[in-house]
């Protein structure tokens, strides 16, 4: 894992039994990307995605965030339905009960 907070995710994930991989290629359009984790739903079997934005305090990486937003919603992988997002800055972390509530929203 790239940060403490994707390492959160992932082990609140595998201790909900929820089936995942981490940083698994994705072809988008003409672009290879590797959302943070490739998740599939344990009773449905549909794929999700999560993408965790951990520098938002930072301009280029927030450019760069925007970007790949929007090359996920052109093809059709909706934030909020099939794209899960988290996001922190520096002073606003990631917490495990913000992780807990979206893997029950969308997995339990």
């Amino acid at each position: 894992m790239r940060s403490k907070s994707e390492a959160m995710i992932a082990l609140l994930l595998h201790k909900n039994k929820i089936p995942f991989r981490y940083e698994c290629a994705l072809r988008l359009k003409e672009t290879t990307i590797y959302p943070d984790f490739t998740i599939r739903h344990p009773k449905t079997g549909e794929i999700y995605y999560w993408e965790h934005f951990g520098l938002m305090d930072d301009p280029v990486y927030s450019k760069n965030a925007y970007s790949k937003l929007q090359l996920y919603t052109s093809c059709n992988i909706i934030p909020s339905i099939q794209l899960i997002t988290t996001f922190e800055t520096k002073d606003i972390p990631l917490s495990s009960e913000m992780i807990e509530s979206l893997i029950e929203y969308y997995f339990l």
